[in-house]
């Protein structure tokens, strides 16, 4: 996917983060930095959105981190019950925003999570 640091947004329709947990999104949008800001650099369907998480590693957990395993940060209103905890042991930073969130204010939230990390 080339340099820089992927962003994953939880969106059901391109423009706000989704409304509810991280694992019922119908998309996954992957954005990395370009010369002009936010570039969206890939679009992932959700298939196992409004599934249950069972099935341990191999359940919709893992799955959905596999989706999303190239990015360094997902962005969500809400993960389910351990659902942080285990994005976030695997290496993905987690950022929380309140509903309505724009994808564009999403981003801008991804990047102040990036540089106080760094």
């Amino acid at each position: 996917m080339g340099g820089g640091p992927c962003v994953a947004v939880a969106t059901d329709d391109g423009l706000e983060v989704k409304l509810g947990h991280f694992g019922d999104a119908r998309y996954y949008f992957h954005y990395k930095p370009g010369p002009r800001g936010w570039e969206l650099v890939r679009v992932v369907e959700n298939p196992w959105r409004g599934g249950h998480h069972g099935g341990g590693e191999e359940g919709k957990r893992g799955r959905i981190y596999e989706a999303n395993s190239e990015c360094s940060v997902i962005v969500a209103t809400a993960l389910g019950p351990g659902g942080r905890e285990y994005m976030e042991s695997r290496g993905l930073r987690v950022v929380i925003v309140k509903p309505r969130t724009s994808v564009r204010e999403a981003l801008e939230a991804a990047a102040r999570a990036l540089a106080a990390r760094a």
